[in-house]
Formats: C-alpha cells, structure tokens, sequence
C-alpha cells in the first residue's frame, strides 16, 4: 500500500488560476499572496509604506481543485491575490 498520497500535504492554492497573472507577471508585477479581501487593505498598506506599488486581482473558481471544492466556493470564491512592484516596473 502507498502511503504518500495519504500522508502528503494538500494546499488550497495548488493549482489555482490567478485572474490576469500572466500579463501582471509580464509587467514586472510578483505575487505576493492570495487572502480574504477584508485583509488585503493592512497588505497594501504595508507594501506602500515600503515603496511598492501593489495591484490585486480575483481568483479563477472555475481552477480550484477537487480538494478545495468545499469550502472555495462559499469562502475562496471571494479572495484576492495581491501583487507588488518597484515603482519603476522592476
């Protein structure tokens, strides 16, 4: 009997599609996290203060996995990913 599969890890954003990530990653943007949207503001606001500029974008729900089926779609279904970049693009 294979124990991994039982024993491994299962994460909530393996395999989740983040809304636009391709084109933000080709503007020099880098993903930060993804979190509940009441929280995102303290993340902003941290990122500012230290010279970032930050851009959030939703979740694709239609990419959540059979392990986050659920709970993704009464709470997942609204959380954003955050986005950070120099101000010069970089």
């Amino acid at each position: 009997m294979n124990t991994t599969e039982e024993t491994e890890p299962v994460y909530c954003s393996e395999g989740i599609q983040i809304l636009r990530a391709p084109v933000l990653a080709s503007g020099g943007w880098k993903r930060r996290t993804v979190t509940d949207p009441q929280r995102v503001d303290e993340l902003v606001d941290l990122y500012t203060d230290l010279g970032y500029e930050t851009m959030t974008t939703g979740l694709d729900p239609s990419s959540f996995g059979k392990a986050c089926m659920a709970c993704a779609v009464t709470a997942c279904a609204t959380y954003v990913a955050l986005f950070t970049r120099r101000p010069d693009g970089g």
